[in-house]
């Protein structure tokens, strides 16, 4: 994990000199700030502010996988997503990864945007295969750090763009059924236009 925190380090100093290649486009319309990024491409990093703090987001290439850390103004850094799914959080699928190593060809957005209702913005992990594999994952900043409030993970099910409105980010089959997910507090609910009302289904 040294190791990690190290080249982030020099990921956040050299960032902004960098190019990326271009990404496969925007995926989530209703980010109120974000960064694209393609895997293996040069780093990406997102200036943002939760509670009086700055922070910088960094998507960056690391040991085959995409690796997402956030660093303070102090030079306090937290890795929030690696090999494929938030920290501390399994179980869901990987979207774009044959076995352990993850494609290329996979697409990003890091981005913010209020879903609490609170004033404050919560971070953003997005990543799509190009295909019909998509995974979103909202974190909240408190006393103790980052954690995962939201994910929404969806693959075979040949959805189309993903929409944020408000506190809510919907998605959209190919036979027009809804998904939508609605934060209360600091939680998701999930709903579905065909009242299949279980996210399993989506993967």
């Amino acid at each position: 994990m040294k190791k990690l925190y190290i080249y982030i380090s020099l990921v956040i100093m050299a960032a902004f000199s960098f190019n990326s290649k271009a990404a496969a486009g925007v995926f989530i319309k209703g980010l109120d700030a974000f960064v694209e990024y393609e895997a293996g491409s040069a780093d990406a990093v997102l200036n943002f502010s939760v509670r009086g703090k700055n922070f910088k987001a960094a998507a960056l290439w690391f040991e085959g996988s995409v690796a997402v850390a956030v660093e303070d103004a102090d030079g306090r850094k937290s890795v929030v997503y690696r090999d494929g799914h938030p920290s501390g959080l399994s179980g869901l699928p990987k979207i774009g990864f044959s076995g352990s190593s993850e494609s290329r060809s996979n697409s990003y957005m890091i981005g913010v945007h209020d879903f609490t209702n609170d004033g404050q913005p919560e971070l953003v992990v997005a990543v799509t295969d190009g295909g019909d594999g998509v995974a979103i994952y909202v974190f909240e900043y408190d006393s103790y750090g980052w954690k995962v409030i939201g994910n929404m993970v969806t693959k075979g099910k040949g959805l189309g763009g993903c929409r944020i409105f408000r506190q809510a980010l919907t998605m959209k089959d190919a036979a027009g059924i809804l998904y939508t997910w609605t934060c209360h507090g600091s939680s998701f609910d999930f709903l579905s236009s065909d009242k299949v009302n279980d996210p399993i289904v989506l993967y």
